[in-house]
């Protein structure tokens, strides 16, 4: 917490590989990240971190049902829709699959960008149960 100005934003990007710091290392899980190079940085990020925007980020050409999936496609996994249902439909959003970011509520579009951020971990659990 604090002002706007203090640098709030710049330590959560920091501490996800997002800036480089000038002085200093950040180090996750014992890696330093100054020493990955962009694509490692990418691969971390993808597998290892999420981030839920003060503006949420979903996509306005993907629907919600697609924004949760993203991370998986990003990630060449497989993509099961029931799966994608059933986590949509734990945070009350089971009919709203379908709908666009702009015929979501503020609410609606905090909680897909909340499912679109733990899909990668949540989803393949689910698929091996399914």
């Amino acid at each position: 917490m604090g002002p706007s100005g203090s640098g709030k934003s710049t330590l959560l990007q920091c501490a996800a590989g997002l800036d480089r710091v000038d002085t200093g290392q950040v180090l996750l899980d014992g890696a330093p990240l100054h020493r990955l190079s962009e694509r490692a940085l990418t691969k971390l990020r993808r597998e290892h971190m999420g981030f839920i925007f003060q503006s949420f980020n979903l996509i306005p050409a993907l629907t919600a049902r697609q924004d949760v999936e993203l991370p998986l496609r990003l990630a060449g996994r497989e993509i099961d829709t029931a799966a994608i249902d059933r986590v949509l439909a734990d945070v009350g959003l089971a009919e709203r699959g379908g709908h666009w970011p702009a015929e979501l509520s503020g609410g609606q579009q905090q909680r897909v960008a909340r499912r679109r951020t733990i899909s990668r971990r949540v989803l393949p659990s689910l698929l091996r149960r399914s």
